[in-house]
């Protein structure tokens, strides 16, 4: 009997090895038939679309950026993007991103104010944004203003000199339950609804990203690009850009303060797609960069995991939510964003202060979480600079 069940253990794992092999083997096929190099890919595609959404998967991913500089610099791409448009930068910046621009000298100060003004008040301090601000004025200086590209922060207004409570706060909170179909306008209306074959780049993060995602009742989940995909057929296309992929376990107590990004009220952790098949398969192709299509493909078949994942209809994949991928370099040697300390000047240090005790139900308690014993503490440390760092939400 135990000679049998040896047999049979034997063979089930012979099975499964071989059907895992096989899922493998089915990824790679799609990136040898329908793989095509990043930026011919995102050339080809704008061709065919006025928008194109990325979802870089975390904000403070690095790879993505140096994507979106190469993108800005391709000479196939020299004066057919008119926008850029970004969902972490407010709409109440637009004047200071203008000015920056505008300016005959690259003068980066200008642009204090719109890195210290975040949704979290404590600043937007990933250098990975302000080097793209840095490259579209390069690009911009050797071309008629007609081909210039534009930045447009598409975030709605947060004004932190009229926040003086937590009520505050929250009423703001509150304003951003409609905030994608915000963006979708705010979008929309710059590329004058389509009519005029404008072309943009709507860089975001995963949940604004999403194209078709239902719930178990079929109603769907809208975000900024399932607007797009409803309202305006054939005129966006959705990229994701492979990372660590945000898996949603369970929902935490939400009586607690809730965060802007949502993340405080999940139960999450990182993952592999397919048990780190899709890995598999990009290492098989070298790992070099490869962008490919989610129509009808091994890729875009996979179920789908991320934000809406605890309640969505009956065999929704990932095509669902996005129409491509692009693999940049393996999760390995993916890397988070250097983090700048210029806007951390002298007369922000009290209204950063202001922010903390206000947002902070306990503010020292909050210090002491960050290893300080002082605000005075907690602002030298947050102004030091963070270089470039590795990834580490996957630890194998």
């Amino acid at each position: 009997m135990k000679k049998y069940l040896i047999l049979l253990v034997s063979l089930v794992t012979i099975v499964t090895v071989n059907s895992q092999s096989s899922s493998v083997i089915d990824y790679s096929k799609d990136i040898k038939n329908y793989g095509q190099e990043p930026i011919e890919f995102v050339v080809a595609s704008l061709k065919k679309y006025d928008l194109i959404v990325f979802d870089d998967a975390l904000h403070s991913a690095y790879e993505p950026f140096v994507f979106y500089n190469q993108l800005i610099n391709s000479k196939s791409l020299s004066g057919k993007i008119n926008y850029i448009f970004l969902e972490a930068i407010s709409t109440t910046a637009q004047p200071l991103i203008d000015s920056f621009l505008n300016a005959k000298t690259k003068d980066t100060t200008i642009l204090i104010k719109v890195f210290q003004d975040d949704y979290t008040g404590t600043g937007w301090r990933f250098q990975t944004y302000l080097d793209l601000f840095s490259t579209v004025w390069e690009h911009n200086q050797h071309l008629h203003d007609s081909l210039k590209i534009k930045l447009i922060g598409v975030n709605p207004p947060i004004c932190w000199e009229g926040i003086h409570t937590w009520n505050d706060y929250e009423l703001f909170q509150n304003s951003l339950k409609s905030r994608d179909y915000f963006m979708y306008l705010e979008i929309l209306q710059s590329m004058e609804e389509f009519a005029k074959g404008k072309k943009g780049l709507f860089i975001t993060n995963t949940r604004h990203a999403y194209k078709n995602i239902k719930d178990s009742e079929g109603k769907l989940y809208w975000n900024t690009t399932t607007f797009f995909n409803q309202r305006n057929t054939n005129k966006v296309f959705s990229i994701r850009i492979h990372n660590a992929t945000l898996s949603i376990e369970a929902a935490k107590d939400t009586t607690k303060r809730k965060s802007t990004d949502g993340l405080g009220e999940m139960v999450y952790k990182w993952i592999k797609m397919d048990n780190g098949r899709w890995d598999s398969a990009f290492a098989i192709n070298s790992n070099r960069p490869i962008a490919v299509p989610l129509k009808n493909t091994k890729f875009g078949n996979t179920s789908y995991v991320g934000n809406h994942m605890r309640n969505i209809a009956p065999q929704t994949s990932m095509y669902d939510a996005y129409d491509a991928l692009i693999f940049l370099a393996p999760l390995s040697d993916l890397h988070f964003s250097a983090e700048f300390n210029y806007i951390y000047t002298p007369q922000f240090k009290p209204e950063l202060e202001r922010r903390l005790k206000l947002l902070k139900a306990d503010f020292y308690g909050f210090l002491k979480s960050n290893h300080v014993s002082s605000f005075d503490e907690y602002y030298e440390k947050i102004s030091e600079y963070e270089p470039v760092s590795k990834n580490t939400f996957l630890k194998k």
